[in-house]
């Protein structure tokens, strides 16, 4: 009897087991399976898109903001914001300057404004041409050059007229978006002779100092220029011919002598030394229909080294 009770017990608890056991399971899959935990830590945010950052340039006469043309240069554009991001440009002062033509800065020794060889200086490297199909016209930022292939660095213009004899011939990568009010005020800083570029009138007798060129996403500048207030949309305006100084000439290198008749390619002078834009004033004048009699009196000769186009 014993025996028999305890083999009776021993199958009615198992019994129990089993549906207890199946109780179990029905619940669980009657439930939705947990959601995997979050890993610990802060969230990575969203870097924002290249193509969507700009270039905010606070100088001493007021802020410009440029926007990049990253799929027409993308190497020059990343140079310039490499360049920017380090301070490179921080403290540099435009040191050439025609108006109706264009501004130039970008060069290390213009942090001195008394530098005996402005126009000069560079990264210690150089860059790819990226020409494109972009215009020189007012506004646009371009990488000025010593007349030779792939011999831009760091030093750049911004048009303040429109040169079409720089098309192709100097990589455009930007525009201004914002500050053209500025450009305006730089532009007609008044000049003197250029040490660097003998006959040309070109040397800012008021100093504008670049005092720092910072990146960010547009969202973040808008941002910062106020609540609610969109940045004035300034399309490039499209100078006359006419305004760009008959001496100075539109052509693609900046260090040219505004005087010279030679090809830009037939300026050693100017192109060993390193100063960019030396073809700019011989291309210009190829294309210049303008009598030079009319051109005013500062802004005749142009083409330098590096600080040109």
């Amino acid at each position: 009897m014993f025996s028999k009770g305890m083999r009776c017990a021993v199958v009615g608890a198992a019994l129990s087991m089993l549906v207890a056991g199946a109780a179990f399971a029905d619940d669980a899959m009657s439930k939705p399976a947990a959601k995997p935990a979050k890993p610990a830590g802060k969230a990575m945010k969203a870097t924002p898109k290249a193509a969507d950052e700009v270039a905010v340039l606070e100088t001493s006469k007021g802020r410009m903001v440029a926007e990049f043309w990253d799929k027409d240069a993308p190497q020059t554009v990343a140079n310039f914001k490499k360049l920017a991001r380090q301070g490179f440009y921080d403290g540099t002062g435009f040191h050439r300057i025609i108006k109706g033509f264009m501004i130039q800065g970008g060069d290390p020794k213009s942090k001195n404004p008394t530098a005996s060889d402005l126009g000069t200086g560079g990264p210690g490297y150089t860059i790819n041409d990226e020409f494109n199909d972009h215009a020189h016209v007012k506004g646009v930022l371009s990488m000025a050059n010593v007349g030779q292939p792939n011999s831009a660095g760091s030093q750049f213009f911004i048009m303040h007229g429109t040169a079409p004899s720089l098309d192709h011939h100097y990589t455009g990568f930007g525009h201004l978006i914002a500050g053209m009010d500025v450009l305006d005020k730089i532009a007609s800083s008044p000049t003197g002779p250029n040490p660097s570029m003998p006959g040309e009138n070109s040397k800012p007798m008021d100093w504008t100092t670049l005092k720092s060129v910072k990146i960010m996403s547009k969202a973040a500048y808008m941002a910062s220029n106020g609540a609610g207030k969109k940045a004035e949309a300034m399309k490039p305006a499209a100078g006359k011919t006419s305004e760009i100084k008959a001496g100075m000439g539109g052509g693609t290198g900046m260090d040219m002598k505004a005087g010279d008749s030679k090809s830009a390619t037939s300026t050693p002078a100017t192109e060993s030394t390193g100063h960019p834009g030396a073809d700019t004033v011989n291309k210009a004048k190829e294309t210049q229909s303008t009598p030079s009699n009319s051109a005013p009196s500062g802004d005749q000769s142009q083409g330098g080294d590096e600080s040109g186009k």
